[in-house]
């Protein structure tokens, strides 16, 4: 018999992107269970690490958690690989909403470590600077 995993979802930013993040994603996709929120450095001095101890506590032994954060190096990334090592835990640093969409709506089925390559790869593409695609009207 197959044990049950779930896949839940952490967006711990600075400031409030993770909210503004989120309120997209209710938008695009709809509301979804299982996404947690860290926004750091706001209003009450809530230590990083309680927050993202009690989303660890949150989860099942055979849970999966991933982990988006906004800044490769930030201070938020350093904390949560501290408090996450030996975990079923994966994080990626500088997720745009491409990549958030696809990972969260993927299969659980599919290993995680696929699935986050494989929305990164798709996510690159979706950077893309508009005002080269259009062709110019100075040429006339």
């Amino acid at each position: 018999m197959e044990q049950y995993r779930a896949r839940k979802f952490l967006i711990a930013t600075h400031g409030h992107f993770a909210r503004g993040v989120k309120s997209s994603l209710d938008i695009i996709i709809g509301q979804t269970e299982d996404i947690f929120l860290i926004e750091a450095y706001v209003g009450e001095n809530k230590s990083i690490e309680d927050e993202i101890a009690a989303v660890l506590k949150s989860m099942g032994k055979d849970d999966e958690l991933i982990i988006f954060t906004d800044l490769l190096g930030g201070s938020i990334t350093n904390q949560v690989l501290r408090v996450t090592q030996g975990r079923n835990v994966h994080v990626v640093s500088g997720f745009n909403l491409p990549l958030l969409i696809e990972v969260i709506m993927a299969d659980a089925h599919v290993p995680a470590s696929e699935v986050i390559e494989s929305a990164i790869a798709n996510a690159k593409e979706q950077l893309v600077y508009v005002n080269k695609l259009i062709p110019s009207h100075s040429d006339d």
